[in-house]
């Protein structure tokens, strides 16, 4: 039950990371995409969407990598 409250909070929170990043607020966008990244984890691991996890660990890698990006700039 916790997992599948998870994925929606994450659904939601996707539409205003994307819309943040498309207003050029791209870093708390990205803070928002990865924690959203971070929710799916556990839906996909239950029902052993293995694929929606690998595609979380990429999403999340750009996001993390957007995030050093700009601590070093």
């Amino acid at each position: 039950m916790i997992a599948t409250y998870f994925r929606v909070v994450a659904s939601v929170l996707s539409v205003a990371s994307y819309l943040l990043m498309t207003n050029k607020a791209v870093l708390a966008g990205v803070v928002i995409n990865l924690f959203c990244q971070v929710l799916l984890v556990p839906f996909a691991v239950k029902h052993k969407a293995y694929d929606m996890v690998g595609l979380s660990a990429l999403f999340g890698g750009i996001d993390i990598h957007i995030l050093i990006q700009a601590a070093l700039a």
